[in-house]
């Protein structure tokens, strides 16, 4: 089984410090992929380290059977090999794997099963691999974002941040055998017994947000609603969102919705220089649930039960802004950006940072976007506003002195002035 495409981040720290070290990613070696940490220091001859290395894949584990009934359990099924990959010899190793859910079987039958979600393999003192696999119960959600775009628009002039988020997501579960039934659906709403469809998509956002809405590929979704914030809970409401469907296994929707915060919450100014500090959060949070209760808690927008395959992130800045900054809490590169919006004169920066494989935990992780504002700048806007108005009434005003007919300018003259003309002529023959 190939790995290296669900790799979400690999993480070295030591383990007596708690030190996190530097991690590179170096040359692909034949089908493995090579990652170098640095040590902080050298080591001496006969001198010992102990390190913990992390890795954070996603979409791991696979469904099996990879169809069940629309009430029926799921099981999921994690396989891998029984030595990790290493370019150094291992001696001895042991490999514990804990699960959700309940274990139902587990290969080869010499591990020892320790409790009811936990599988131990070896230890194992040679360096040939073999197979190993474990399969448990879980019917906890598991949900799949094949792509997220989340955008951030600053707005310095109505101190307004904008937040819009573009999914399109997958319930990654066993896939329905027999089809959908609505009546088995209801049976089970008023029966209060489980199913395998997800019905409400749980959303954390701000305490102050507002101006929230819910749109997708057909219009604007009526079926939404926003949880206040409970006393002693964190500082966030749950929008909840309900699809015009609900979602199987294998099924998919997709959608966007929007809402927007005060700007000072997030945006700085340095002390030191004339610089704007812009703290945003990388990833937003979005949690699968298979309740229709009328009311859902902020722990349960908690759930973390969804990864993201293909992640995009938009900050459109001010138009003025220079000397931008960009700082990532991974490795990775931002790129800048320009382009123009309705009455821009000078244009401004959009920030596109792009990553794959998110994982869940990551959504509490934050960029830094530092950059120089000038206070003139805040009127650059107005100005262009003011200006293409009074080119316009300009212009009105112009064309409404202009003639446009076919008639001569020239008048002719009047039939009296004509009669007056006759009469001195007709004098002067009788002179």
């Amino acid at each position: 089984m190939d790995k290296a495409p669900k790799l979400s981040q690999v993480s070295v720290h030591e383990r007596k410090s708690g030190e996190e070290l530097d991690v590179t990613k170096e040359s692909i070696s034949g089908n493995t992929q090579l990652y170098r940490a640095t040590l902080r220091r050298g080591l001496q001859p006969g001198e010992k380290l102990s390190l913990n290395i992390d890795y954070l894949f996603v979409s791991l584990v696979e469904p099996r059977p990879k169809s069940v009934g629309q009430s029926e359990d799921q099981s999921w099924l994690w396989e891998d090999q029984s030595l990790v990959a290493s370019v150094y010899p291992t001696r001895k190793q042991k490999t514990v794997v804990k699960t959700r859910g309940d274990v139902l079987r587990f290969t080869p039958l010499d591990a020892a099963k320790d409790g009811r979600h936990s599988v131990v393999f070896g230890p194992y003192t040679t360096e040939k691999s073999s197979r190993v696999e474990v399969g448990f119960k879980d019917n906890k959600e598991q949900m799949e974002a094949v792509t997220h775009r989340r955008e951030y628009f600053v707005s310095h002039w109505a101190n307004d941040l904008n937040v819009l988020e573009h999914y399109a997501l997958r319930n990654r579960g066993p896939e329905l055998s027999g089809g959908f039934d609505k009546v088995d659906q209801m049976v089970s709403k008023y029966m209060k017994r489980r199913d395998n469809l997800v019905k409400t998509l749980l959303v954390k956002v701000p305490a102050d947000a507002r101006e929230m809405y819910f749109v997708d590929e057909i219009g604007n979704v009526s079926t939404s609603a926003v949880s206040g914030r409970r006393k002693g809970e964190e500082p966030f409401k749950v929008l909840q969102l309900r699809p015009r469907y609900p979602m199987p296994g294998g099924w998919n929707y997709t959608w966007w919705h929007g809402y927007s915060v005060p700007l000072d919450r997030y945006l700085k100014l340095s002390s030191a220089q004339p610089r704007h500090l812009l703290r945003l959060p990388f990833i937003g949070s979005l949690a699968g649930c298979a309740s229709q209760e009328g009311e859902l808690t902020v722990a349960m927008a908690n759930a973390q039960n969804t990864v993201v395959r293909a992640y995009e992130l938009r900050v459109t800045l001010p138009e003025g802004a220079r000397d931008i900054d960009v700082k990532l809490p991974f490795a990775g590169q931002a790129l800048l950006q320009p382009t123009k919006y309705y009455f821009d004169s000078v244009g401004r920066t959009v920030i596109v940072i792009k990553h794959e494989n998110i994982a869940p935990a990551m959504s509490s992780r934050h960029i830094l976007v530092s950059y120089s504002y000038a206070p003139l700048t805040l009127w650059m806007k107005p100005a262009v506003v003011a200006a293409a108005l009074f080119m316009v009434f300009m212009l009105a005003s112009t064309a409404s002195r202009m003639q446009y007919g076919l008639t001569s300018s020239a008048k002719k003259p009047s039939n009296t002035a004509s009669k007056a003309a006759k009469k001195q002529a007709a004098a002067g023959k009788a002179d």
